[in-house]
């Protein structure tokens, strides 16, 4: 069974919500044998179409009212342009120019870019998947991948209540149709193609911009210090944060969700998901009231919360790994220098976790911590384990009970990390059945670490969860902006490197005087060989697509 809403069928359906619920029986697999059981309309539920004619015309029943809106430029739900013109008079953005050509290349569905090299792919179920990701020759990952998408509502109506959505139901990676080039990615992005398989046709759907693919800077320095030091002299050092990002864009129904892959310099891989899109919304009563703000007439935003799955499989200097948190804590002592004076300060203890219920990690802001992934057997030059840190900066709380409600389907989310020995049938932390599986799972996540297997010296998996609460606001009509709505983690080198890697790129600027005896003779500025001159704004491109070999990718013209 499943509740639906009625709506106007307006752009967008989900922002004109009708006062009118169905509970449709879908057991079979033939639409034409779909019944309605129940009706709610009104606050109130009825058994049959009869008993509802029958108190709406006998005025047994609160009638609620509204004109369907004209469908034009200024419907509030409109993505058309309106309101008063900025900048008032015509003048274009800054863009992104690529004075040398592009410093990245495609093979098919391999990267180079700088020391990167990695393989990608979406899954038509899953979304996007990076394979065999490295940084100066060394594995860092064999897989990293969105696993499991799932939105839950909350609310009073029926429909508003049992709005848990689980997005493999409706094969994700296939809703990734098309990218904009100047909106959903710079004009100098390389766009890459994809084909999914349809269940009701015998070739496959080829979109020619699945994804984008571009060089970006960050706006800010990656690195710098300026120093006007007696002692240690004067001089500038840094550099921007350029960087390569791959991008694809989710257009699950109403939300769109952007996810990007992006590979810093310095060996840091950061994995990226922004929410825009189409709230879901409700018919406005007094009993939605405790789930959400009126941000509209007749329209209330019910809250509801974003979860995203991840599928981290890491290899650090081969498969034989280990997981051991760095635990920080209070020390209370006295100062060395002055025995009697009491002193608190922050200290750190090692905890090696040994097994899959041990590594189970639930965010608590009064026990921080570091995640690292190590070979036991890999040390650098000091003497300190080679390891990999996973930073996760996307962390949400479930609230549901566990077990209760549609909570189980989504099982993944209780924890903000799993860590489990790899298996080749633990593919994904959901399932295509997830949208209706709810009491009896077909794939349950809690599986995976129940056996308690060890992980010391493994082949390690870490399922990575973010997510973000959303009570929707007027501002979010008519969509959600993707500012202050990043969710990521990132994967950084922890004495991995003798220094940081990013000290071998060209695009470091380095300023000291010409004589630090007189600094009134000036300075000279070191570019590595990059000169600085005017830059031309190139004409867009977008990337020739092969029809007759969707994963072929032309080189893009210059």
């Amino acid at each position: 069974y499943i509740w639906v809403q009625a709506h106007y069928n307006l752009p967008f359906r989900t922002l004109h919500p009708l006062d009118l619920n169905f509970l449709v029986d879908i057991a079979s697999s033939d639409p034409s044998q779909w019944t309605v059981e129940s009706i709610w309309y009104a606050g109130q539920e009825f058994a049959s179409y009869d008993q509802l004619i029958d108190d709406y015309n006998n005025n047994r029943i609160n009638k609620t009212k509204i004109s369907r809106p004209a469908n034009n430029e200024d419907l509030f739900s409109s993505l058309h342009r309106r309101g008063e013109f900025q900048p008032r008079n015509p003048q274009r953005p800054p863009t992104v120019v690529e004075p040398d050509g592009k410093r990245y290349s495609v093979t098919d569905r391999q990267v180079t870019y700088l020391d990167w090299t990695f393989n990608f792919r979406t899954s038509p179920l899953t979304g996007p998947a990076l394979n065999d990701v490295r940084f100066k020759g060394q594995r860092i990952a064999y897989q990293i991948s969105l696993s499991e998408v799932a939105v839950y509502y909350s609310g009073y109506s029926p429909f508003a209540q049992t709005s848990n959505f689980v997005d493999s139901a409706v094969s994700m990676g296939a809703t990734a149709a098309s990218l904009v080039p100047g909106a959903d990615c710079p004009d100098t992005a390389t766009l890459i193609g994809a084909a999914f398989m349809s269940q009701t046709k015998t070739e496959p759907d080829v979109y020619k911009a699945s994804f984008c693919l571009f060089e970006h800077n960050n706006g800010v320095p990656l690195r710098r210090h300026l120093s006007y030091s007696f002692e240690s002299g004067s001089f500038y050092g840094g550099m921007m944060d350029y960087v390569l990002i791959l991008r694809t864009i989710l257009a699950i129904n109403n939300y769109d969700y952007v996810c990007d892959f992006i590979f810093h310099q310095n060996g840091v891989l950061e994995t990226r998901v922004i929410s825009t899109g189409y709230i879901t919304s409700v018919f406005h009563a007094t009993a939605e009231r405790p789930y959400g703000f009126q941000i509209h007439n007749h329209l209330l935003g019910h809250v509801h919360h974003h979860m995203f799955s991840f599928k981290v499989d890491l290899d650090i200097n081969g498969t034989s790994n280990r997981y051991r948190t760095l635990d920080l804590q209070q020390e209370q002592t006295t100062m060395t220098a002055f025995p009697k004076q009491p002193f608190s300060q922050t200290k750190f203890t090692t905890s090696l976790k040994r097994s899959e219920l041990e590594a189970l990690y639930k965010y608590d802001f009064h026990r921080p911590m570091y995640h690292l992934v190590h070979n036991e057997g890999v040390r650098n030059e000091q003497g300190e384990l080679k390891s990999y840190r996973i930073k996760i900066d996307g962390v949400s709380k479930n609230l549901m009970a566990e077990g209760v409600g549609n909570e189980k389907t989504i099982a993944w989310s209780r924890n903000q990390m799993v860590v489990t020995r790899y298996k080749d049938d633990e593919i994904s932390s959901g399932s295509v059945y997830g949208l209706f599986d709810s009491l009896h799972p077909v794939v349950d996540f809690t599986t995976f670490y129940a056996d308690n297997e060890t992980i010391v010296d493994e082949d390690l998996v870490f399922w990575v969860t973010c997510g973000v609460h959303h009570i929707p606001r007027s501002e979010d009509i008519p969509v959600t902006a993707t500012a202050a709505s990043q969710l990521s983690f990132s994967l950084l080198p922890f004495n991995y490197f003798p220094e940081c890697p990013s000290m071998g790129s060209r695009d470091a600027i380095f300023v000291d005087h010409l004589n630090p005896m007189n600094p009134a003779e000036g300075v000279k500025v070191n570019r590595y060989g990059n000169s600085r001159t005017q830059c031309l704004i190139p004409e867009p491109t977008l990337e020739e697509y092969v029809a007759a070999d969707p994963d072929r990718l032309l080189q893009s013209r210059q």
